[in-house]
Protein backbone atom coordinates (compact mmCIF):
# COMPACT_ATOMS: atom_id res chain seq x y z
CA UNK A 1 0.00 0.00 0.00
CA UNK A 2 1.15 3.58 -0.29
CA UNK A 3 0.88 4.76 2.83
CA UNK A 4 3.66 2.11 3.57
CA UNK A 5 5.95 4.75 1.58
CA UNK A 6 4.87 7.48 4.01
CA UNK A 7 7.33 7.35 7.10
CA UNK A 8 10.54 6.50 4.47
CA UNK A 9 12.79 9.44 3.28
CA UNK A 10 12.51 9.02 -0.79
CA UNK A 11 16.37 9.60 -0.04
CA UNK A 12 16.51 6.19 0.72
CA UNK A 13 15.95 4.67 -2.73
CA UNK A 14 16.23 7.54 -4.93
CA UNK A 15 16.05 7.55 -8.12
CA UNK A 16 13.66 5.07 -8.36
CA UNK A 17 10.31 5.32 -7.19
CA UNK A 18 10.39 3.09 -4.67
CA UNK A 19 12.59 -0.01 -2.74
CA UNK A 20 11.15 -2.49 -4.58
CA UNK A 21 12.17 -0.66 -7.89
CA UNK A 22 14.94 0.63 -6.21
CA UNK A 23 16.40 -3.65 -5.41
CA UNK A 24 14.90 -5.06 -8.96
CA UNK A 25 16.64 -1.90 -11.27
CA UNK A 26 19.88 -2.45 -9.09
CA UNK A 27 20.11 -5.57 -9.51
CA UNK A 28 19.33 -5.93 -13.20
CA UNK A 29 21.75 -3.33 -14.07
CA UNK A 30 24.86 -4.90 -12.32
CA UNK A 31 24.28 -8.79 -12.99
CA UNK A 32 22.14 -8.91 -16.72
CA UNK A 33 23.96 -5.72 -18.09
CA UNK A 34 27.28 -6.63 -16.10
CA UNK A 35 27.57 -3.30 -14.85
CA UNK A 36 29.80 -4.61 -11.83
CA UNK A 37 31.35 -1.04 -10.87
CA UNK A 38 27.27 0.20 -9.96
CA UNK A 39 27.86 -1.99 -6.87
CA UNK A 40 29.75 0.59 -5.31
CA UNK A 41 26.73 3.19 -5.81
CA UNK A 42 24.56 0.49 -3.55
CA UNK A 43 26.83 -1.53 -1.08
CA UNK A 44 28.41 0.88 1.51
CA UNK A 45 32.28 0.46 2.16
CA UNK A 46 31.87 -1.38 5.41
CA UNK A 47 29.15 -3.79 4.18
CA UNK A 48 28.16 -7.23 5.96
CA UNK A 49 27.37 -10.42 4.12
CA UNK A 50 26.15 -12.96 6.56
CA UNK A 51 25.87 -16.60 4.34
CA UNK A 52 25.16 -19.66 5.61
CA UNK A 53 28.82 -20.38 5.72
CA UNK A 54 30.31 -17.59 7.58
CA UNK A 55 30.13 -13.93 6.88
CA UNK A 56 32.63 -11.38 5.01
CA UNK A 57 33.13 -7.63 5.96
CA UNK A 58 33.63 -4.93 3.83
CA UNK A 59 32.75 -4.05 0.21
CA UNK A 60 36.29 -5.42 -1.45
CA UNK A 61 35.08 -8.87 -0.67
CA UNK A 62 31.27 -8.21 -2.90
CA UNK A 63 33.36 -6.92 -5.44
CA UNK A 64 35.68 -9.87 -5.32
CA UNK A 65 33.74 -12.39 -5.02
CA UNK A 66 30.88 -10.68 -8.04
CA UNK A 67 33.49 -10.89 -10.37
CA UNK A 68 34.44 -14.38 -10.37
CA UNK A 69 30.50 -15.72 -10.19
CA UNK A 70 29.79 -13.63 -13.46
CA UNK A 71 33.08 -15.38 -14.60
CA UNK A 72 31.97 -18.52 -14.23
CA UNK A 73 28.04 -17.75 -15.10
CA UNK A 74 28.50 -15.31 -17.57
CA UNK A 75 24.76 -15.40 -18.74
CA UNK A 76 23.71 -15.57 -14.92
CA UNK A 77 19.62 -14.10 -15.27
CA UNK A 78 16.28 -15.01 -13.68
CA UNK A 79 13.80 -13.15 -12.15
CA UNK A 80 12.09 -11.72 -9.26
CA UNK A 81 9.63 -13.75 -7.75
CA UNK A 82 8.74 -10.66 -5.04
CA UNK A 83 10.65 -7.76 -3.29
CA UNK A 84 8.88 -7.97 0.10
CA UNK A 85 10.19 -4.85 1.63
CA UNK A 86 9.12 -2.85 5.00
CA UNK A 87 10.51 0.32 6.28
CA UNK A 88 13.31 0.56 8.96
CA UNK A 89 13.87 3.98 10.30
CA UNK A 90 13.08 7.18 8.58
CA UNK A 91 16.13 6.57 5.77
CA UNK A 92 15.53 3.11 5.27
CA UNK A 93 14.42 0.03 4.92
CA UNK A 94 14.76 -3.88 4.90
CA UNK A 95 14.25 -6.07 1.68
CA UNK A 96 13.10 -9.25 1.57
CA UNK A 97 14.51 -10.45 -1.92
CA UNK A 98 13.58 -13.64 -3.78
CA UNK A 99 14.95 -14.97 -7.39
CA UNK A 100 14.70 -17.57 -9.35
CA UNK A 101 18.61 -17.40 -11.06
CA UNK A 102 19.53 -19.45 -14.09
CA UNK A 103 22.61 -20.00 -15.52
CA UNK A 104 25.45 -22.11 -17.84
CA UNK A 105 29.04 -22.96 -16.17
CA UNK A 106 31.01 -21.75 -18.39
CA UNK A 107 34.04 -20.73 -16.15
CA UNK A 108 36.03 -21.65 -13.30
CA UNK A 109 34.57 -21.35 -10.39
CA UNK A 110 34.66 -22.82 -6.02
CA UNK A 111 32.55 -25.74 -7.78
CA UNK A 112 35.77 -26.68 -10.41
CA UNK A 113 36.54 -26.39 -14.05
CA UNK A 114 33.31 -25.37 -16.47
CA UNK A 115 30.90 -28.12 -17.06
CA UNK A 116 28.98 -26.58 -19.95
CA UNK A 117 26.07 -27.38 -18.33
CA UNK A 118 22.97 -25.50 -17.45
CA UNK A 119 21.56 -25.00 -13.57
CA UNK A 120 17.90 -23.30 -11.94
CA UNK A 121 17.88 -22.53 -8.35
CA UNK A 122 15.95 -20.36 -6.54
CA UNK A 123 18.04 -18.01 -3.88
CA UNK A 124 16.80 -15.19 -0.96
CA UNK A 125 18.45 -11.76 -0.23
CA UNK A 126 17.18 -9.94 3.10
CA UNK A 127 18.91 -6.47 2.88
CA UNK A 128 19.22 -3.75 5.20
CA UNK A 129 19.12 -0.30 3.28
CA UNK A 130 19.82 2.85 5.38
CA UNK A 131 20.88 6.33 3.44
CA UNK A 132 20.47 4.54 -0.15
CA UNK A 133 23.22 1.87 0.43
CA UNK A 134 22.89 -1.68 1.36
CA UNK A 135 24.76 -1.98 5.12
CA UNK A 136 23.91 -5.36 5.65
CA UNK A 137 22.44 -8.42 3.95
CA UNK A 138 21.73 -11.95 4.61
CA UNK A 139 21.77 -14.52 1.58
CA UNK A 140 20.46 -17.98 1.44
CA UNK A 141 20.73 -20.07 -1.85
CA UNK A 142 19.44 -23.92 -2.92
CA UNK A 143 23.20 -24.71 -3.75
CA UNK A 144 22.03 -28.55 -3.89
CA UNK A 145 19.99 -28.04 -6.93
CA UNK A 146 22.98 -26.20 -8.62
CA UNK A 147 25.23 -29.51 -8.27
CA UNK A 148 22.20 -31.43 -8.90
CA UNK A 149 22.05 -29.52 -12.31
CA UNK A 150 25.56 -29.65 -13.09
CA UNK A 151 26.36 -33.63 -12.51
CA UNK A 152 28.66 -32.92 -9.66
CA UNK A 153 28.83 -35.05 -6.17
CA UNK A 154 27.34 -32.54 -3.77
CA UNK A 155 29.10 -34.31 -0.77
CA UNK A 156 32.79 -33.76 -2.37
CA UNK A 157 31.78 -30.22 -2.86
CA UNK A 158 30.13 -30.37 0.90
CA UNK A 159 33.70 -31.57 2.18
CA UNK A 160 36.02 -29.23 0.33
CA UNK A 161 33.41 -26.25 2.04
CA UNK A 162 33.73 -28.24 5.66
CA UNK A 163 37.71 -27.68 5.04
CA UNK A 164 37.47 -24.20 3.77
CA UNK A 165 35.51 -21.65 2.20
CA UNK A 166 37.83 -20.17 -0.46
CA UNK A 167 34.52 -17.98 -1.56
CA UNK A 168 33.28 -16.37 1.15
CA UNK A 169 36.67 -15.76 3.19
CA UNK A 170 36.38 -17.18 6.78
CA UNK A 171 35.96 -21.05 7.12
CA UNK A 172 32.80 -22.35 8.54
CA UNK A 173 32.45 -23.43 11.92
CA UNK A 174 29.97 -25.43 12.51
CA UNK A 175 29.25 -25.43 16.56
CA UNK A 176 30.25 -21.73 17.20
CA UNK A 177 28.72 -18.89 17.57
CA UNK A 178 28.99 -17.19 13.78
CA UNK A 179 27.40 -13.60 14.05
CA UNK A 180 24.35 -14.88 11.76
CA UNK A 181 23.56 -17.22 14.74
CA UNK A 182 24.66 -14.76 18.05
CA UNK A 183 22.07 -14.20 20.71
CA UNK A 184 18.04 -14.99 20.19
CA UNK A 185 15.63 -12.40 19.53
CA UNK A 186 13.55 -11.37 22.07
CA UNK A 187 10.17 -10.62 20.20
CA UNK A 188 10.90 -10.37 16.69
CA UNK A 189 7.36 -9.08 15.77
CA UNK A 190 9.12 -5.64 16.89
CA UNK A 191 12.67 -5.62 16.05
CA UNK A 192 14.89 -8.22 15.05
CA UNK A 193 17.73 -8.21 13.52
CA UNK A 194 17.51 -5.83 10.86
CA UNK A 195 15.86 -3.44 13.25
CA UNK A 196 12.74 -2.32 14.58
CA UNK A 197 9.42 -2.47 13.08
CA UNK A 198 6.82 -0.34 12.37
CA UNK A 199 3.65 -1.29 14.05
CA UNK A 200 2.08 -2.58 11.35
CA UNK A 201 0.90 -5.77 11.03
CA UNK A 202 1.49 -6.93 14.11
CA UNK A 203 -1.80 -9.58 14.36
CA UNK A 204 -0.06 -11.22 10.97
CA UNK A 205 3.16 -11.29 12.37
CA UNK A 206 2.21 -13.03 15.57
CA UNK A 207 0.06 -16.15 13.79
CA UNK A 208 3.27 -16.55 11.77
CA UNK A 209 5.14 -16.70 15.04
CA UNK A 210 2.46 -18.65 16.35
CA UNK A 211 2.39 -21.80 13.91
CA UNK A 212 6.37 -21.94 14.41
CA UNK A 213 6.10 -22.06 17.72
CA UNK A 214 3.03 -24.95 17.36
CA UNK A 215 3.71 -26.87 14.82
CA UNK A 216 7.29 -26.55 13.91
CA UNK A 217 8.70 -26.27 17.63
CA UNK A 218 5.80 -27.72 19.24
CA UNK A 219 5.45 -31.00 16.22
CA UNK A 220 1.37 -30.33 16.08
CA UNK A 221 1.62 -31.23 12.68
CA UNK A 222 -1.99 -31.00 13.13
CA UNK A 223 -3.07 -27.64 13.46
CA UNK A 224 -1.14 -27.17 10.17
CA UNK A 225 -5.00 -26.20 8.92
CA UNK A 226 -5.19 -23.67 11.45
CA UNK A 227 -2.72 -21.23 9.46
CA UNK A 228 -2.97 -22.82 6.19
CA UNK A 229 -5.37 -23.02 3.43
CA UNK A 230 -6.52 -26.09 2.33
CA UNK A 231 -4.71 -25.49 -1.23
CA UNK A 232 -1.36 -24.78 0.30
CA UNK A 233 1.07 -24.43 -2.13
CA UNK A 234 4.73 -24.87 -0.35
CA UNK A 235 8.03 -24.44 -2.95
CA UNK A 236 11.07 -25.69 -1.03
CA UNK A 237 14.88 -26.93 -2.11
CA UNK A 238 15.60 -29.13 -4.83
CA UNK A 239 13.10 -27.34 -6.98
CA UNK A 240 10.63 -29.21 -4.98
CA UNK A 241 6.62 -28.35 -4.97
CA UNK A 242 3.90 -29.60 -2.95
CA UNK A 243 0.45 -29.03 -3.00
CA UNK A 244 -2.55 -29.45 0.23
CA UNK A 245 -2.43 -30.56 3.47
CA UNK A 246 -0.98 -33.64 3.99
CA UNK A 247 2.41 -33.34 1.58
CA UNK A 248 2.95 -29.87 3.20
CA UNK A 249 2.97 -31.86 6.58
CA UNK A 250 4.64 -34.67 5.33
CA UNK A 251 7.21 -31.67 3.67
CA UNK A 252 7.88 -30.04 6.76
CA UNK A 253 8.21 -33.55 8.89
CA UNK A 254 10.77 -34.38 6.56
CA UNK A 255 12.95 -31.20 7.02
CA UNK A 256 12.95 -32.19 10.79
CA UNK A 257 13.10 -35.77 10.02
CA UNK A 258 16.94 -35.93 10.25
CA UNK A 259 17.33 -33.23 13.23
CA UNK A 260 14.31 -34.27 15.34
CA UNK A 261 16.10 -32.70 18.40
CA UNK A 262 15.75 -29.01 16.42
CA UNK A 263 14.02 -26.21 17.45
CA UNK A 264 13.39 -23.00 15.25
CA UNK A 265 14.03 -19.28 15.85
CA UNK A 266 12.76 -16.05 14.11
CA UNK A 267 15.33 -13.89 13.16
CA UNK A 268 13.15 -11.40 11.23
CA UNK A 269 9.71 -10.13 10.02
CA UNK A 270 9.62 -8.14 6.94
CA UNK A 271 6.07 -7.16 5.47
CA UNK A 272 4.54 -5.83 2.57
CA UNK A 273 1.13 -5.66 0.93
CA UNK A 274 0.46 -4.40 -2.32
CA UNK A 275 -2.77 -4.60 -5.03
CA UNK A 276 -0.95 -6.90 -7.54
CA UNK A 277 0.22 -9.11 -4.63
CA UNK A 278 -1.35 -8.99 -1.88
CA UNK A 279 0.09 -9.51 1.41
CA UNK A 280 3.16 -11.12 2.43
CA UNK A 281 5.33 -12.06 5.35
CA UNK A 282 9.12 -12.53 4.85
CA UNK A 283 11.24 -14.54 7.52
CA UNK A 284 14.39 -15.10 8.38
CA UNK A 285 14.83 -18.43 10.29
CA UNK A 286 17.77 -20.34 12.18
CA UNK A 287 16.85 -24.07 12.79
CA UNK A 288 19.10 -25.65 15.79
CA UNK A 289 19.54 -28.61 16.79
CA UNK A 290 21.97 -31.97 16.20
CA UNK A 291 22.25 -34.71 13.03
CA UNK A 292 20.46 -37.41 14.99
CA UNK A 293 17.70 -38.69 13.31
CA UNK A 294 17.05 -40.17 9.54
CA UNK A 295 20.46 -40.74 7.69
CA UNK A 296 18.89 -38.23 5.07
CA UNK A 297 22.79 -36.97 4.39
CA UNK A 298 24.64 -40.05 5.54
CA UNK A 299 24.55 -41.73 8.90
CA UNK A 300 23.45 -39.56 11.81
CA UNK A 301 26.83 -38.48 13.73
CA UNK A 302 25.22 -36.35 16.30
CA UNK A 303 26.58 -33.04 14.61
CA UNK A 304 25.34 -30.00 15.68
CA UNK A 305 23.60 -28.21 13.27
CA UNK A 306 22.76 -24.41 12.58
CA UNK A 307 20.82 -24.21 9.26
CA UNK A 308 19.94 -20.43 8.39
CA UNK A 309 16.49 -20.39 6.39
CA UNK A 310 13.97 -17.94 4.98
CA UNK A 311 10.45 -18.76 4.43
CA UNK A 312 7.97 -16.45 2.38
CA UNK A 313 4.26 -16.42 3.29
CA UNK A 314 1.76 -15.58 0.91
CA UNK A 315 -1.23 -14.55 3.51
CA UNK A 316 -5.15 -14.30 2.24
CA UNK A 317 -8.14 -14.40 4.19
CA UNK A 318 -6.36 -15.15 7.44
CA UNK A 319 -4.43 -18.25 6.24
CA UNK A 320 -1.34 -18.44 4.23
CA UNK A 321 -1.91 -20.39 0.57
CA UNK A 322 1.55 -20.03 -0.71
CA UNK A 323 5.20 -20.57 1.35
CA UNK A 324 8.61 -20.43 -0.14
CA UNK A 325 11.20 -22.27 1.84
CA UNK A 326 14.72 -22.26 1.24
CA UNK A 327 17.85 -23.12 2.74
CA UNK A 328 21.07 -24.38 1.75
CA UNK A 329 21.87 -28.36 1.99
CA UNK A 330 25.17 -28.07 1.43
CA UNK A 331 26.00 -25.82 4.36
CA UNK A 332 24.34 -28.66 6.35
CA UNK A 333 25.91 -31.30 4.66
CA UNK A 334 29.38 -29.25 5.29
CA UNK A 335 28.54 -29.25 8.98
CA UNK A 336 28.31 -33.08 9.32
CA UNK A 337 30.87 -33.80 6.97
CA UNK A 338 33.23 -31.05 9.73
CA UNK A 339 31.80 -33.33 12.69
CA UNK A 340 33.48 -36.19 11.10
CA UNK A 341 36.99 -34.66 10.89
CA UNK A 342 36.49 -34.02 7.08
CA UNK A 343 35.87 -37.42 6.09
CA UNK A 344 32.53 -38.48 4.13
CA UNK A 345 30.77 -41.17 5.62
CA UNK A 346 30.52 -44.37 3.50
CA UNK A 347 27.28 -44.83 1.62
CA UNK A 348 26.61 -41.31 1.46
Amino acid sequence: MNEQLDDINPAAYAPYRNPREYITSWTDKIWITRGLGHLKDHYAQDVKVHTCYGETYGFDHVMKNSIQKMVAFPNRGGGHDDVIWEQRGANGFVSAHRVFNNATHLGHWTYGPPTGKDWVNRGMAHCVVVDNKVVEEWVIRDEYAVLQHLGLDPYKIAAQLAAHSPVLGKAMDAGGEAAPFAGRIANPVKAGISGARPNRYVAECEMIAEMFENVWNGRFFDMVPRYFSDTIVCQTVRLRRVMGIAPYQMELMSLLSFIPDAQVEIRDFVVHESPDLGLRIGTVWLLRGTYCGSPVYGEANGAPLNILGSSHFEVRNGKVIREVRIFDEIAVMAQIIKANGGAIEAGA
